[in-house]
């Protein structure tokens, strides 16, 4: 998938790599300097995603967002843990939750998710769940009083989960009774490791700009995913502790697991604006 704020981000890091530092930029910037730096906030995002299931000779069976009636923007927390290990080295962590769902969804055909069949026309409640829990480690390439180019590898570790559920209706004499019929859990756990350039620029003790960029197209025993990822910050110190940060984050992430009977596959792609507080110590 083509997407053009990679080529922002290009051009921030060049930009990075030339730069001279500026005349107003203190030599002891708390990113730089400080062992521990924190964000914690929230992720306004919005998705695409394509969950895709198949079990022996039947046709696979996909849901859509845009099907699923959840595909309007949403808003989710978001963890960050940077630690320096040394003046080079650094090590980072990072978690973002996703929850959501839709009741009443009706197909007109049957349909088989997971080895579970659902008539046409029965009502299914939906249940969608994403875990991101990211891991890197950076080498520092360039260093000066205000910049920082770094770079690494790491982790991103998926954590999908789709899961159906069914209504049974039973006629009585006390007349219809809708209970709990058919469930169906359709999930993928799947660590992907991936390549990461950042880059860090202080205009000032106050005003900082920071950009990540991560990617990798990879095959492991019955797993093969490609991943791209692009997070992009500015942020503003409100003293040597406590900063506040705006962002937007972009990630498309595709992976499908072979199975001994069919695959399960999980395309995603989210992009939205970040806000967090930021801890140095």
């Amino acid at each position: 998938m083509q997407f053009t704020p990679i080529r922002m981000f290009k051009g921030l890091v060049l930009m990075l790599f030339f730069a001279v530092p500026t005349v107003g930029a203190q030599p002891s910037h708390t990113f730089l300097t400080n062992k521990h730096f924190v964000y914690a906030g929230i992720y306004h995002q919005e998705g695409d995603l394509l969950a895709q299931s198949r079990r022996g000779d039947t046709d696979p069976v996909e849901f859509e967002f845009d099907n699923l009636g959840i595909d309007d923007p949403y808003t989710s927390g978001m963890l960050e843990y940077h630690y320096r290990l040394s003046e080079r080295w650094k090590l980072s962590a990072a978690v973002y939750r996703f929850t959501d769902g839709a009741s009443g969804q009706r197909f007109k055909d049957d349909i088989t998710w997971e080895g579970r069949e659902f008539s046409a026309g029965v009502a299914l409640d939906i249940d969608w769940n994403l875990d991101t829990y990211i891991v890197d480690v950076m080498y520092n390439v360039k260093r000066t009083d205000n910049l920082e180019l770094s770079i690494g590898g790491g982790l991103h570790a998926v954590d999908a989960d789709l899961t159906v559920a069914g209504e049974l209706a039973v006629e009585g004499s006390e007349g219809r009774q809708v209970g709990a019929g058919e469930t169906a859990r359709g999930s993928l756990l799947v660590p992907l490791p991936n390549l990461r350039a950042t880059g860090f620029y202080a205009f000032n003790d106050k005003w900082s700009a920071q950009g990540t960029v991560g990617w990798l197209s990879l095959g492991i025993d019955e797993y093969d995913g490609d991943f791209t990822y692009l997070h992009l910050r500015a942020q503003y110190d409100l003293n040597d502790t406590i900063g506040l940060s705006l962002g937007y984050q972009y990630a498309d992430i595709d992976v499908r697991q072979d199975l001994r009977l069919g695959y399960r596959r999980f395309d995603m792609a989210f992009e939205g604006f970040t806000a967090a507080l930021t801890f140095a110590f």
